[in-house]
């Protein structure tokens, strides 16, 4: 067990259990609609495993900030859902059709849409923020 006059001269250096980036300045968790907290939750059992964890992307599959950004190929709802839905075999997409509802995807779409925009930091978001 550390002494306790060592975690105060670790915390001032900066060096005791710091801070997650996203409550940094903050002290807390973004704030997310009861929809986009659902899409980070479904995005976080389906898709971080290729598309990178906080849709923080990987160099193998398409990173969704700039595919859902403004001008991406998915950035509208009906082109993401369909590709979610169908898949893109051709590049090693399974289609998820099968596995999620409609409001599933939509809610997928809407806090990658979030993170894309900027409104919606990484890490793990609060519900009720509007």
């Amino acid at each position: 067990m550390m002494p306790r006059t060592v975690l105060p001269f670790l915390t001032a250096l900066g060096l005791a259990a710091p801070e997650p980036a996203w409550t940094q300045g903050t002290g807390r968790a973004p704030r997310v609609s009861e929809q986009e907290y659902e899409g980070w939750r479904q995005y976080s059992v389906h898709c971080a495993r290729c598309h990178g964890q906080d849709v923080l992307g990987n160099p193998v599959t398409a990173d969704l900030l700039k595919s859902v950004g403004p001008g991406g190929p998915v950035a509208e709802p009906q082109a993401f859902a369909q590709v979610v839905k169908a898949g893109r075999p051709d590049r090693g997409m399974p289609g998820l059709a099968n596995l999620l509802t409609d409001e599933q995807v939509a809610a997928i779409y809407a806090y990658v849409k979030g993170r894309a925009d900027g409104r919606i930091s990484a890490g793990r978001p609060v519900r009720g923020g509007g």
